[in-house]
């Protein structure tokens, strides 16, 4: 993987910190989360106005067919910026790359503008009550009836449902087969009759999250997804997407290493040893950035997501327990009042637990590391 810069990546690079020194503005201090969200449709189209925002993606959807390289320096100036993540995440980092890989023509012309423009926000209706990790677990079922099919079920700790538009489902068509086959990809409308959303309520006093019932919902032939019965493929796919995203810090409380030798130098003493912690610490976002460079050189180059997304999902949830315990350390009793956003912010004391759970529990991505990647035989209770 060539890494050097040519005069275009540098014009590229430079492009973009002209461009967002010319558009990026502060957010405001938002009213309510319909704020927000209404703040963040903007900055996402304004981003896809200019074709900023999904770099890599063909030109033909939206983006700019950006090299592996153009990809790093569009992050490296995006998070130099401190600019705000688009609020279409799931869209643009889920369901995105996996329409491209696996949808049709016209399924990938009628979705893919709106996701980068915003105009259309997604969810992901994977995760089930009785599941967990389980992703195949999938008891929400799917009835052909003439046009269509019918869906009856629930989904959980569904992000962002209660502002989406569209969810990436995925739901059982055959209950007569191995539980890896039988499933199918459907596009839902989260308006649709039967849709009912709703917000759970988290220890910080937010709703991030919700359940999502859907009873008697009616999914018309061309919102499936790849195969039916043949949905794990595509489903693996967007998982895999999920572990890339999370383990780039798309969605993620990365801390900065910088602030954590900010808050040492200022109270060394609160930390024995803090030195030596601090530098694993950085050492260990390095190494990650990294193997992120790596998926996103496969990523471009027209691969699908790779192992190594178990990996960087897996180490960046570890290290946002690191930076919250060493933060939690360094503030003494003030960090419960730390103010700001994202990883310095007081509620990432309450929230970083939850990125070992969310998009595959650490436990289920380090079996994926030693089957996938070391070769461990399979764990002989999975069938």
């Amino acid at each position: 993987m060539d890494l050097s810069l040519r005069e275009e990546d540098e014009q590229f690079a430079s492009a973009f910190r002209a461009w967002l020194g010319e558009h990026l503005v502060a957010p405001p201090a938002f009213v309510d989360l319909a704020d927000e969200v209404a703040w963040g449709r903007r900055w996402q189209a304004t981003l896809a106005a200019d074709r900023w925002v999904g770099v890599h993606w063909p030109e033909a959807y939206g983006g700019r067919g950006a090299t592996p390289v153009q990809v790093a320096l569009y992050q490296s100036e995006y998070a130099r910026a401190q600019a705000p993540q688009p609020v279409n995440r799931v869209g643009i980092n889920l369901v995105g790359p996996t329409l491209l890989a696996h949808g049709s023509e016209d399924q990938r012309l009628r979705y893919l503008p709106p996701i980068l423009s915003a105009e259309e926000i997604w969810c992901q209706l994977f995760s089930e009550p009785d599941a967990g990790s389980d992703a195949a677990g999938i008891k929400t079922r799917a009835v052909r009836v003439d046009g269509g099919w019918v869906v009856n079920g629930q989904k959980v700790w569904t992000s962002g449902a209660h502002v989406a538009g569209l969810g990436f489902a995925t739901v059982r068509t055959n209950p007569d087969v191995p539980k890896h086959e039988g499933i199918t990809m459907m596009v839902i409308d989260m308006h649709a009759p039967g849709v009912d959303v709703r917000p759970l309520k988290m220890p910080s006093g937010h709703s991030e999250f919700n359940e999502v019932f859907l009873t008697d919902v009616f999914v018309p032939d061309d919102h499936v997804v790849g195969p039916v019965d043949g949905g794990w493929t595509v489903a693996r796919a967007t998982l895999g997407n999920e572990s890339v995203s999370i383990g780039g810090g798309q969605g993620a409380m990365t801390t900065p290493g910088s602030a954590l030798v900010h808050r040492y130098d200022a109270h060394p003493d609160r930390l024995p040893g803090g030195e030596v912690r601090i530098g694993q610490y950085v050492a260990q976002l390095q190494a990650m950035g990294l193997l992120n460079m790596r998926s996103a050189h496969r990523a471009v180059a027209g691969g699908g997501p790779g192992p190594e997304g178990a990996i960087t999902k897996l180490v960046i949830s570890e290290l946002g327990h690191e930076a919250a315990a060493i933060m939690t350390a360094l503030s003494g009793p003030e960090a419960a009042y730390l103010d700001g956003a994202g990883a310095l912010s007081g509620t990432m004391v309450l929230l970083h637990r939850g990125m070992s759970i969310a998009g595959g529990t650490s436990e289920i991505k380090r079996n994926q590391i030693g089957e996938r990647i070391l070769g461990l035989p399979r764990d002989p209770l999975i069938k």
